[in-house]
């Protein structure tokens, strides 16, 4: 079976995210021993709705696995039987034992790596599906409040608190919280500093439009 994709096939306008695909982690089968050749098994998801998904994955060798199952993307009303191999690689680790790869299937890809996501038909590296991380499609304000956020998570995890830093929680270390305080503090600054230099270019930007 020839690659999987073709040029920029996968790559659309505006990535979407690794966080919203199935994905198969090659570590994962690893530390559950499934990567032992000539077994067979089922992956399985389970959606918000209750229903599943199920791929079938046979572990040809030690270098390939096959994937088996059935697929209906987009707008399509008919299934569509899919059925590809995925060549795997394994490289020795610094303090022994190895670490198994996922070679993209990706048509003139091949990138080692540990996770591949579904995209269209698929199962392909994340550079192939075009896609982000939540956190990359967040700007530079955005990173620092949620960053700011996740401080004060750490401090208050019911979340009563609406700006600035939460109390001390009972029995954790002054210099932990000091720590967590100024982070928090830290990136609700970068925030605000991104919000000025936002408003000031738009200030420029308005202060070069003429009013008859």
């Amino acid at each position: 079976m020839g690659g999987i994709g073709s040029g920029n096939r996968y790559r659309y306008g505006t990535k979407s995210t690794v966080e919203g695909r199935t994905s198969l982690d090659i570590n994962r089968w690893a530390r559950e021993g499934y990567l032992s050749a000539g077994r067979s098994f089922s992956w399985k998801w389970t959606w918000g709705d209750g229903s599943k998904s199920t791929i079938s994955v046979r572990v040809e060798s030690a270098w390939s696995i096959r994937l088996t199952y059935r697929t209906r993307s987009g707008g399509e009303v008919d299934w569509t039987d899919v059925d590809y191999r995925i060549q795997l690689e394994r490289t020795p680790c610094r303090f022994g034992g190895e670490r198994v790869w996922f070679r993209c299937p990706g048509r003139g890809c091949g990138r080692r790596v540990a996770k591949l996501y579904c995209v269209g038909r698929y199962y392909v590296c994340r550079h192939c599906g075009n896609l982000a991380y939540e956190s990359q499609n967040e700007d530079a304000i955005s990173r620092a409040l949620s960053r700011a956020n996740r401080m004060r998570r750490k401090l208050d995890p019911k979340g009563y608190w609406d700006e600035g830093v939460p109390d001390k929680p009972k029995g954790m270390h002054w210099h932990t919280y000091e720590r967590l305080a100024r982070a928090a503090l830290a990136a609700d600054h970068s925030a605000m500093l991104g919000w000025e230099t936002k408003f000031a270019g738009i200030e420029a930007r308005l202060s070069k439009i003429k009013i008859w």
